[in-house]
């Protein structure tokens, strides 16, 4: 009952909920058809992008921000164009990272210098699900600014209430 009272805090719950859910969908996605087709890295990742992308608009229009929702306006479009600009973020983070900054091999020395052989292990022979974990937070920072601010249109704090 207390969170009613601020409502921007409970649109940000909401929409990590839904980024949970999306990511959750995405990575499983994309774990699924590497498992079948590791030559298809990219590929995979950006199925379970667009996997991902459905999910999260569905639930954030019909959610999140369903009292900031008018029947004429065009969300789709928009949710399209912050995602689709996010999206090629997404796509070159994971270039970069896979090819070039490998952070698998940074968590995976972490990891054994805490003593945890295996997680390290694990890290190590896993770059591409590292890489793509890295990704997919960084693009949920961009996606709930851009979501607020371009295509729902969060109102300023001071207007909420009026």
């Amino acid at each position: 009952m207390w969170l009613r009272q601020f409502p921007t805090a409970r649109k940000f719950i909401k929409f990590g909920i839904v980024g949970a859910t999306s990511a959750a969908v995405s990575l499983g996605v994309f774990w699924l058809i590497s498992l079948q087709y590791p030559a298809l890295n990219l590929l995979s990742k950006a199925i379970g992008y667009v996997m991902g992308f459905f999910v999260g608009f569905t639930l954030n229009k019909f959610w999140t921000y369903i009292d900031q929702t008018e029947e004429d306006e065009k969300y789709l479009l928009k949710y399209i164009l912050v995602y689709a600009i996010t999206f090629l973020v997404y796509l070159l983070v994971n270039v970069v990272f896979d090819h070039m900054v490998h952070p698998n091999l940074w968590f995976s020395q972490m990891a054994s210098n805490l003593n945890f052989c295996f997680l390290a292990s694990y890290l190590e022979n896993n770059g591409p699900l590292v890489s793509n974990i890295l990704a997919i937070f960084i693009n949920i920072f961009l996606n709930f600014f851009g979501t607020n601010k371009l295509v729902f249109k969060v109102p300023e704090p001071t207007k909420i209430f009026e």
